[in-house]
């Protein structure tokens, strides 16, 4: 084995390990060690987007969202085109209450996912109507889950988004009658 491929093999494992520690019940302990073990990858491989998303997921566990912000630019410095950055810096715009960018890096997203990011659509479209009722476009976040319960419709993400939104409008639509039996 040469030397690429050993640092190819010591990337690929440290970024599942730091994986690993994140799925699940992550405590600040794992996302710390976690948070070590991407850094650790990026030494190896500093160009890889998938390394800076995992920095970013890692961050954003230990609530740093400036850096987690930095993480995610960084990995759209190295993969402009990977709708699962967009998602995360959406996301992590989303937190940070910078809805309107947030906003169009989501629609960015959209944009940018192809086949082999189906498994993103789910999260994609329950982000983006979060994003809208955040806003205040109710209906707009109401026609969004819609669609994405079209493009994923056993998704239970989307049906208990969708369903205070529901009875909001359904409790909106009520009048009140002044006056009443004499």
């Amino acid at each position: 084995m040469d030397h690429n491929d050993s640092n190819t093999d010591e990337f690929g494992e440290t970024l599942e390990c730091a994986r690993a520690l994140l799925a699940g019940d992550c405590d600040n302990a794992d996302a710390l060690k976690a948070n070590d073990m991407v850094s650790a990858a990026l030494t190896l491989r500093p160009e890889s987007g998938e390394a800076w998303i995992l920095k970013c997921q890692t961050l954003s566990s230990l609530n740093d969202d400036t850096a987690a912000l930095a993480a995610i630019e960084m990995a759209i410095r190295f993969a402009p085109k990977s709708a699962e950055a967009h998602y995360w810096r959406s996301a992590v715009l989303s937190d940070n209450n910078r809805l309107p960018e947030a906003l169009k890096a989501i629609e960015r997203c959209f944009r940018l996912v192809g086949i082999d990011d189906f498994w993103l659509l789910e999260d994609l479209y329950c982000e983006k109507a979060m994003i809208l009722d955040a806003l205040g476009r109710e209906e707009q976040a109401v026609k969004t889950y819609e669609d994405g319960l079209r493009r994923c419709p056993s998704s239970s993400l989307l049906r208990a988004g969708l369903a205070p939104l529901r009875r909001s409008k359904a409790r909106s639509n009520f009048k009140v009658l002044r006056g009443g039996i004499g």
